[in-house]
């Protein structure tokens, strides 16, 4: 097989774990995590925002909203989602950049 052709195949068995793991609670929702991450590494892949920032820029730990984390709009001029891992503790912001009025 070609290689685009496997990395497809490898982003879609990413994105299938990943679903498992946040919208099912059973006890292999880490397993399916891990199993991702190897998958990831692998084959090199780009991870889409939406999933990016399931994960924990410091512990490097799979975060599900609401459970394992907090996230919040930012109240200052520059708008921006906090999002607070309650594994660690470590708080980061995603700036929301605002559309380009022409």
């Amino acid at each position: 097989m070609k290689k685009s052709a496997l990395k497809q195949i490898a982003m879609q068995r990413v994105k299938i774990l990943i679903d498992r793991a946040l919208y099912s609670r059973d006890e292999f929702s880490d397993h399916h995590i891990v199993i991702a991450k190897k998958i990831i590494l692998k084959y090199k892949l780009k991870i889409p925002f939406e999933y990016k920032i399931l994960f924990c820029k410091h512990c490097k730990k799979f975060i599900i909203p609401g459970r394992d984390s907090i996230i919040r709009t930012g109240r200052s001029n520059t708008k921006a989602l906090r999002i607070t891992c309650k594994l660690c503790g470590h708080t980061y912001r995603k700036i929301i950049e605002k559309p380009n009025q022409t």
